[in-house]
Order: C-alpha cells, then sequence, then structure tokens
C-alpha cells in the first residue's frame, strides 16, 4: 500500500511537535519553537518574538550583598524587566564605572546610561527579566521603595563580610560626609560626620543596628543616621570602606589639609 508523502511528512510533524489540535500538541510545538529562537536569535527577531537574556546566576557572596546595599540605595527594581540605579553624571562617574563591573562579572550582563535631561543625574538600565526574578529571590521589592517600607534581605546577616559589604553600598549611595564647624572659648574646629538618609524605617533601623553592632557610636534622628566623631569616621573607613572615589577624596583631602 502506497501511502503519500505530504501524510508522511503530516505523522512526522505529529511525532515531532504533537497533535496540534490538543494542549499538549500546542506545549510541545511551542517548546520547539522556543528552543529553536534560542538557537537562532536573528531569526527570533525577525519574526517579534522576545528572548530573555541569558544571565550568570551568582552565588551569595559579598559581592552580591554590596550591590544589594546599592540597589537598596539608589537603585529600583523598574516592572518585571529592569533594574535601575541612579547616581549623579559629575560626582558618581567612577563610581558608575565600579558597578559596571560588578554587574558584569556577577551576572557577565551589560547595561546602558541614560542621561537625565537639564540636570546631573542618570540612570544606569539593565533590562533583563532574568535578572530582576534573580534579585527578587535575593529578597528585594519591586516597586517604590519607600511605600513598601524594604529592610535589607535575611540572609545578609549571615556573616559579617555580607553585613559590611551591603552597608558599604547603602553609605556609597545614600550616605554623605560633611565638614562640621563649632567654635569652643574663642576658637573654631572642623570635622567630618557621617550621615545616612533614607525614608524607610526598616532600612534605617537595619544600618543603625550594624553600625551598632560594629562598636561604631552611631544615632538616628527622625529619617537619618549619623555618626559624630573623627575617630568614628576613620574607623568606617579603615573596617567597612569605600568603593565611591568621592567619598575616599573627601577624607583624604580633609585628614592632610
Amino acid at each position: 500500500m502506497q501511502i503519500n508523502k505530504s501524510r508522511l511528512g503530516g505523522l512526522r510533524r505529529v511525532e515531532l511537535y504533537g497533535n496540534p489540535g490538543t494542549p499538549e500538541g500546542r506545549s510541545k510545538g511551542g517548546k520547539k519553537t522556543i528552543r529553536l529562537f534560542h538557537r537562532d536569535k536573528d531569526l527570533a527577531r525577525k519574526v517579534g518574538f522576545i528572548i530573555r537574556k541569558e544571565i550568570k546566576y551568582p552565588k551569595r557572596c559579598a559581592e552580591l550583598a554590596e550591590l544589594i546595599g546599592v540597589i537598596l540605595g539608589d537603585g529600583g527594581l523598574s516592572g518585571n524587566h529592569q533594574l535601575v540605579i541612579s547616581f549623579n553624571s559629575r560626582t558618581d562617574k567612577e563610581y558608575s564605572v565600579f558597578l559596571g563591573k560588578i554587574l558584569r562579572k556577577l551576572f557577565s550582563i551589560g547595561y546602558h546610561i541614560h542621561p537625565r535631561k537639564n540636570c546631573n543625574g542618570a540612570d544606569m538600565v539593565v533590562s533583563s527579566s532574568n535578572l530582576v526574578d534573580f534579585l527578587l529571590k535575593q529578597g528585594l521589592v519591586a516597586g517604590n521603595k519607600v511605600k513598601n517600607q524594604v529592610g535589607i534581605p535575611d540572609w545578609i546577616d549571615e556573616k559579617i563580610e555580607y553585613q559590611k559589604a551591603c552597608l558599604r553600598g547603602l553609605i556609597d549611595t545614600d550616605g554623605s560626609f560633611y565638614s562640621h564647624r563649632y567654635n569652643s572659648n574663642g576658637k573654631s574646629y572642623k570635622y567630618l560626620k557621617l550621615c545616612f538618609a533614607n525614608c524607610s524605617k526598616p532600612l534605617l533601623n537595619s544600618v543603625l543596628r550594624i553600625l551598632r553592632k560594629f562598636d561604631f557610636k552611631a544615632y538616628m534622628h527622625g529619617d537619618q543616621v549619623f555618626i559624630n566623631s573623627m575617630s568614628g569616621i576613620k574607623k568606617y573607613f579603615v573596617e567597612i570602606g569605600t568603593h565611591n572615589p568621592k567619598h575616599s577624596d573627601k577624607i583624604i583631602k580633609f585628614l592632610v589639609n
């Protein structure tokens, strides 16, 4: 009995992709198509098929903890596919380069810089649903951080090195070092203060708790946490450190002068 070639082709197609008239067949065919598009990304783009970017998934480490601190400070998860980190394009330009290296090292992923109009602000934008999904699993929350009253993820407290790294990321973004002057007995004195400002109470409490855990004489006033002594500032730079050149340059200049 001779079998029509087109029928043979149809049978082979059902074998490979399933019966298109059943849910199982459509699922099997869809998975085959997705694998095809992953192998041929040009074809996927031509037909308008969006493929998730492949990323590297790092284990929990100090660098990841520091990035979590950065995101809690000046970053955020926008929707379900974008990580945005804001910075000052004039004072934080070198720091943004450091953050770009961290992103590439941890996730093997690129980013785009979007300058803001009529100001020195800029945004580092990473578009990746896989990255956002991963960061959500690490304890971050999408949307407005103040409205959600976010705090430091629990796993940060598992190791001292994670706590220090996360604290460094927070203060490198939402922290500042500034000179304070006062007069006593006819003499003028000046010293540096550290101030961490944020409108999330859980985050403020976490920063205060970690600082005090490492024997810093820190206190909270309103939506700010302070270290008010030069000995405390020196201790901070020795034990916690900074990766933001604008902070290290400020203390070096102050001590030299």
